[in-house]
Formats: structure tokens, sequence, C-alpha cells
């Protein structure tokens, strides 16, 4: 089937373009807060994620991503998410990596997921302005918001000892599990050789600005979060 792309270049509502940024901003600034105990100096994270933003937002403004859809690997694949995909398995598989990994604080790893409400409040927003199929949202097959609306919950009774190793490490398994079904959902709802579903309405709005930025930065570090955690529950 042929993918309807009558508004693969429609923009989105300013105010949702907004909540957005915001949304990711917000997701920037936990992660810094989150990294804290790294030694490496914040000027140096600052740069590097704004810069990595910076890039995305031009190639999406330009309409780059939008071009050669039917090509394999798509240009969001090839140049924005493998690239993410990289620096995490560094972070996730290296002896180095490790070393940094290893003094993130458990609560602030759990909590950094409620960035996930707004996520899912804008993904609502973008199935009625035909940029995402409703598959996407919590009124079809996703129920991330989910993970987003127990994350601090979550981050709270394990910081105060309400929660033990095996609750949290349940709590994590289970918000990976959702976040692993929207990003099967997104992967198979957008206009690439790669489609399986939501022909009539496509995953359009990750090719945009600033919606790239979902894939390419929120949720890699949000998954970064729970494969970190999980990683030491596991170990103990």
């Amino acid at each position: 089937m042929t993918p309807d792309l009558r508004y693969l270049t429609t923009p989105a509502a300013g105010w949702i373009n907004a909540l957005f940024i915001a949304t990711t901003l917000l997701t920037a600034g936990m992660l810094l807060r989150l990294l804290r105990p790294v030694t490496l100096p914040r000027t140096s994270w600052l740069v590097g994620i704004g810069g990595w933003l910076a890039v995305q937002a031009g190639l999406a403004r330009t309409g780059f991503y939008q071009q050669q859809l039917q090509h394999l690997p798509p240009h969001l694949v090839l140049f924005g998410i493998l690239p993410t995909v990289a620096a995490l398995a560094w972070l996730l598989l290296s002896r180095r990596g490790h070393a940094l990994t290893d003094r993130l604080s458990l609560p602030a790893l759990t909590a950094l997921s409620m960035v996930r409400v707004p996520v899912e409040i804008v993904l609502y927003a973008l199935a009625g302005q035909h940029l995402v199929p409703e598959l996407m949202t919590f009124a079809g097959r996703n129920f991330d918001i989910v993970a987003g609306l127990t994350a601090p919950v979550a981050a709270y009774a394990y910081a105060r000892g309400g929660l033990g190793r095996r609750g949290l490490l349940a709590w994590h398994l289970a918000a990976l599990a959702l976040l692993t079904t929207i990003v099967g959902l997104a992967l198979l709802s957008a206009p690439t050789p790669l489609q399986r579903l939501a022909f009539a309405q496509p995953n359009v709005a990750i090719l945009q600005f600033p919606f790239v930025w979902l894939p390419v930065f929120v949720v890699p570090v949000v998954a970064f979060t729970h494969l970190v955690a999980l990683r030491r529950l596991v170990r103990g």
C-alpha cells in the first residue's frame, strides 16, 4: 500500500510546537541534572546536547528528513537515530561508559520518565492534526503515559525505602516494555519501506521540526535511563 502523504509538510499548531519544545528542554535539563555526578565538565554536556539538538533541528527545517522516503536506510535513521544509538551503546557497553553510568542516581534515572506525560499529550494533539496515527496515542495502542504518571511515584518510593530493588526492577521492565511498544508502532507507521501500519494517516510528524527531537533525543534518553537502571538493579 502507498501511504497518504497529504500532511507531510503540514505544520502543527503553534501551541503543540511550543509544548514539545518545552518538553525537550525539560528532558535536557533533567538529563543534565542526572549527569551531575559524572566528572565531565557541565559545559561539555551542554555543548554536546545543544549541538546535537541544533543539528537535528537544522536538518528537519530544511526538509532533509522528508526526502527519499522510500530509500533504505531512511535519512532519519542514518543521520539521526543511528548516531544516537551508537553513543548510547558506548555508554552502556564500554568500561568507560560503565564507570560513568555507575555514578548515576537510581531515583533520578526513574524520575526522568515523567517527561512521557507531555510527550503523550503532544502525540494525542498531533493525531488530531493528521500528523501521527491515532494508534500512536493513548486513545489507540500506546499506553506509555502510564510510565510517565507512575515515574515520580516510583522514584519517591524507592528513595524513601517504600519500594525495594525488585519493585523498582519490575517498574523499569514494565516501563521499557511500554516504550518498546510505542517505538515499534512509530517505526511501522512511518512512511518508509518498513511501513506496515496506518497507511491512511502515517507518522509524518517525526520528519519535521521540532518533533524530530522525539526519536533522536527524547526517546533515546528515556531508553538510556531504563537500560542503565536495569543493569544496576540486576547486578545488585
